[in-house]
């Protein structure tokens, strides 16, 4: 959720690119500075539409995972969530991440279970680990 790299950032790399380094040497040929020109508003709407839907997967993901981290897991449900704006949508998810962190030391002192292979905090964020290192490693295999 926190470390893999969005898609709004991949699709706004490609997009620099296709402003910066293509567009330019484009200036003689209207059609493909047309197209790149298209193609850089598309990938604008790809960008919209995928992290509004990446937020509620992430959100989906940790209401089924029933970890009781925060209580906005009890407050916010999913269609409470997806009424949410983008923005409302990342804080709610920010405000988690650091709450999990927090359970997460206090569980490291007090040598809690939970934290041990097996536990339900322990597989999350090892699960979490492997996405994250799948998606920008695609070598990774563990």
């Amino acid at each position: 959720m926190q470390y893999r790299p969005e898609t709004k950032e991949l699709i706004s790399a490609i997009q620099d690119f296709l402003m910066k380094d293509l567009l330019p040497k484009l200036e003689g040929d209207d059609l493909l500075s047309y197209k790149a020109l298209v193609s850089w508003n598309m990938l604008g709407v790809i960008a919209r539409e995928t992290e509004s839907q990446e937020l509620e997967s992430d959100w989906s993901r940790i209401l089924n995972l029933n970890l009781k981290i925060s209580s906005l897991e009890e407050k916010v449900d999913s269609a409470q969530f997806a009424s949410l704006s983008r923005k409302e949508k990342y804080n709610l998810l920010l405000e988690w991440n650091l709450e999990f962190a927090k359970e997460i030391r206090n569980q490291t002192k007090n040598k809690s279970l939970d934290l041990k292979p097996g536990g339900p905090i322990w597989d999350f964020a090892k699960n979490q680990l492997k996405e994250t290192l799948s998606i920008s490693n695609p070598r990774f295999q563990t």
